[in-house]
């Protein structure tokens, strides 16, 4: 319905251009098809190839120009890779059901050394393991492209009582905070005191007066003891002077039921390598193929299982088919300098 409308308004013009990749038009279900691109036929002295890649590198385009090459029907076309070498490596252990040392240890050291990296699945179910993993080791981790998904972004800063803001707005007033180190305002009391349990910890009317400070106003000791019970300050001055990890780990033992799932990670991730890393963007990404579309990473890590649905596409061959494996070479060419093909957990995958 889109390119009609375009081609109504091309009717009108002197000059009329339709740019774009039929090999890349995975959003089939949407009516976008390879079909309602390449039909009708222009000439080819009117057809401009854009033939330099200017992401992917030989090993990679290897592998994807081998899988496009399988689909039925295509505008051929020449697509040269970069210049640099790159690398594909076939993991022989760890899928996307059980992801295991070698797939964290690999993408670790690939992080450490600054590189950014990309897991990528047909479906967002699939991720659900290699997340809980990337949790429980502290590796922070988003998808830019889809920042609506908080499963998939939960290190997020923008709104004001995310937990991520919480734990900065607590460990801010530590002199183990470093540059922007500086005493709590009555704002930061309020981020991160609001979600504390109240029996034992605060008194009687303390989160109204909360609400009603002055944001920007320095927060004293004598307003300390207007919020908290006696033992429960003395608690928080020893953990205080102990460390910021000890002060971390004293307010997270007290938030609310509700907040204390979500306090975990980001709390993990700032006693392990520090607050300001809970302002940097995560050089890990996770997400669907569809949902990456247009992105990259130095490394990529693609999971080459089918959904039972995409199974059976794949399996009836035709326009189906064709669609599953410009999906995968969607994934494939996200990789900047290297591929990892991860083994599949059973039969209802792809060959790559």
């Amino acid at each position: 319905m889109q390119l009609s409308l375009v081609r109504k308004w091309g009717n009108r013009a002197e000059y009329f251009i339709v740019a774009g990749d039929d090999d890349q038009t995975i959003y089939a279900f949407t009516g976008a098809t390879p079909e309602a691109f390449l039909d009708p036929d222009i000439p080819d002295d009117h057809k401009i190839i854009l033939k330099q890649s200017y992401r992917v590198p030989q090993a990679v385009h290897a592998v994807a120009d081998r899988l496009i090459h399988r689909v039925a029907r295509r505008q051929q076309k020449l697509y040269l890779p970069r210049a640099e070498a790159g690398e594909t490596i076939r993991l022989t252990s760890g899928t996307y059901q059980a992801p295991d040392v070698s797939i964290l240890s690999s993408a670790m050291k690939h992080l450490q050394h600054g590189k950014s990296v990309m897991f990528l699945v047909a479906c967002s179910y699939m991720l659900k393991p290699l997340v809980s993993v990337l949790r429980k080791n502290a590796v922070p981790f988003h998808n830019p492209y889809r920042k609506s998904n908080g499963s998939w972004n939960p290190l997020q800063l923008g709104r004001r009582g995310s937990t991520p803001n919480r734990i900065l707005a607590l460990l801010v007033a530590h002199p183990d905070y470093g540059d922007g180190h500086r005493p709590w305002t009555h704002g930061d009391l309020a981020l991160w005191a609001e979600c504390l349990q109240a029996k034992g910890i605060l008194k009687h009317g303390a989160k109204k007066r909360l609400a009603a400070y002055s944001a920007e106003r320095q927060a004293s000791y004598e307003h300390l003891e207007e919020l908290f019970e006696t033992s429960a300050l003395q608690s928080l001055l020893v953990a205080y002077n102990h460390g910021s990890r000890e002060l971390l780990d004293w307010w997270r033992a007290r938030v609310t039921a509700e907040i204390h799932p979500r306090a975990q990670f980001p709390a993990d991730i700032a006693a392990i390598h520090g607050a300001h890393t809970l302002m940097e963007t995560p050089r890990a990404v996770v997400g669907t193929i569809h949902s990456v579309k247009g992105g990259e990473a130095d490394v990529v890590y693609l999971f080459p299982d089918l959904s039972q649905a995409g199974d059976a596409q794949y399996a009836r061959g035709g326009v189906p088919h064709d669609s599953v494996i410009r999906q995968f070479y969607v994934g494939v060419t996200r990789a900047r300098e290297t591929l990892y093909i991860c083994q599949s957990t059973s039969r209802m995958a792809i060959s790559i």
